[in-house]
């Protein structure tokens, strides 16, 4: 039993030099300001509109490509969002084949988010009756 208290100074001297040794975690992904876009978006609506989101979301896309870091998922569907708001089909196609591409995953839920955005275009832009 004598050599069990030179066991603890030990283990405590390696989970030192041990924990010493750890780096901090990388982010997989470039965010941006794609976070700080979303909680804006929901916790104060109507602050941030879709040409100010889209500016800033492009920025972040730029950027991502810059460091070499993708896109976190969910970027370019926002955006697809953005445009389709905005009335510019054609860049919401785009961003929402784009996000499908980079996330297969996400099919089902992407032709939910354009079926459901582009019938909101043609609502708006549908003559009054």
């Amino acid at each position: 039993m004598k050599f069990v208290p030179v066991l603890r100074p030990t283990f405590l001297a390696f989970c030192i030099v041990a924990g010493g040794c750890v780096t901090a975690p990388q982010e997989h992904y470039y965010w941006g300001n794609y976070e700080a876009l979303l909680l804006t978006m929901y916790v104060e609506p109507g602050t941030a509109d879709p040409f100010t989101q889209i500016e800033k979301l492009s920025v972040d896309i730029q950027q991502a490509e810059n460091t070499g870091k993708p896109v976190p998922p969910g970027l370019y569907a926002h955006l697809g969002m953005m445009y389709a708001l905005n009335g510019d089909a054609s860049q919401a196609e785009a961003a929402f084949y784009k996000e499908r591409e980079l996330f297969p995953e996400s099919e089902v839920f992407i032709d939910g988010m354009m079926a459901r955005a582009f019938a909101r275009g043609e609502k708006q832009n549908a003559p009054a009756q």
